[in-house]
């Protein structure tokens, strides 16, 4: 196992720095890290035949507590039915962050108790049409019906009011009434993000042939993790974390090649990993926080692909969640 290899490498660094982090304190003395997700959305946080919560935003939380105690698995999750719900929970308390396909928004972050710690998908309002509609673009929507999820709130609304101007809003309950409204012929399009349409036109419709993504979207959704305002340290353990992810990718460094890469002598790849002391004190972590990450959870690669890439049921292309070298918006910051 890459931690016995690294083992001789890692026991001549000095121990972490005592954190100023009461969120941290507190996550270490209860030995998990409570994590609030969606729970109703493959491919970024549902429960699979199992029962275990599968999904982007559900290995996220397991990278926050590989970082912080070392093991992926300690992982407490709590499932909140909108965003609003799973801020308001976070704000009082009871939830270390929330990584539920959230929307990063001023009106969600200026103001209240909550801060955004990073963009972990980037996102954009979407459609989903049938395949023989004759709407080809968003514009083609005004005055028709436009189905939208309650979870969406009052955000969804604005987006809509703003790109496409007079339609007929029919809210449904959740993402899985919504595209079954449309299925039912009672909308003439869904909107959402547009992953969410393109992984529900998978899971929730009888024939998802007979239904189509449109190509444009028309807002910007940067979708990402949000912790209590307050614990500025705390924020840079999940900020870094997303950062380590990243990095870990951009340098070729995954789960099954950690050792390999270490013997390439890099010295970015060193600093990430641990080899050279530094890394972790500041954060009140050890060393070897983000090795630890991208050996139980992997690069952010390997997590988009199992979820919601080829590795998954929905095929989902890179895109914008792409690195920046291969036209991606994904730019990691420099961990030096």
């Amino acid at each position: 196992m890459i931690r016995h290899v690294l083992a001789a490498l890692l026991l001549a660094m000095p121990a972490a720095a005592q954190t100023a982090s009461p969120t941290l304190a507190e996550v270490r003395a209860r030995g998990e890290v409570r994590c609030i997700v969606n729970g109703s959305l493959p491919g970024f946080s549902a429960p699979d035949a199992a029962g275990v919560m599968r999904g982007i935003d559900a290995d996220f939380c397991r990278a926050i507590a590989a970082a912080t105690l070392g093991d992926a698995g300690k992982v407490r999750f709590a499932v909140a039915a909108t965003v609003a719900e799973a801020l308001a929970t976070l704000e009082a308390g009871a939830g270390d962050l929330v990584a539920r396909n959230a929307t990063r928004l001023y009106a969600r972050e200026a103001g209240r108790g909550v801060a955004s710690a990073g963009t972990l998908y980037h996102d954009g309002m979407g459609f989903l049409v049938p395949e023989g509609s004759a709407v080809t673009l968003p514009a083609d929507l005004a005055g028709r019906r436009v189905c939208i999820s309650a979870a969406g709130g009052a955000a969804t609304r604005d987006a809509l009011d703003y790109t496409i101007g007079a339609a007929t809003i029919i809210e449904a309950p959740d993402g899985t009434a919504m595209v079954r409204a449309l299925e039912a012929g009672q909308c003439d399009a869904a909107a959402s993000d547009a992953s969410q349409l393109m992984i529900r036109r998978v899971t929730d419709l009888a024939n998802p042939a007979g239904f189509r993504v449109l190509r444009t979207v028309v807002t910007r959704e940067p979708l990402g993790p949000f912790v209590r305002a307050g614990d500025a340290a705390w924020r840079a353990i999940v900020y870094w974390t997303l950062q380590a992810l990243l990095e870990a990718e951009e340098l070729e460094a995954g789960s099954g090649n950690l050792l390999e890469a270490v013997r390439r002598n890099e010295p970015a790849l060193w600093r990430l990993l641990g080899v050279e002391p530094g890394i972790g004190a500041a954060l009140g972590l050890s060393d070897d926080w983000a090795l630890r990450v991208i050996e139980q959870v992997g690069h952010y690669g390997e997590v988009f692909d199992r979820n919601l890439g080829a590795g998954s049921p929905f095929g989902l292309d890179r895109g914008l969640n792409d690195n920046w070298h291969r036209g991606g918006l994904h730019y990691p910051m420099p961990l030096r």
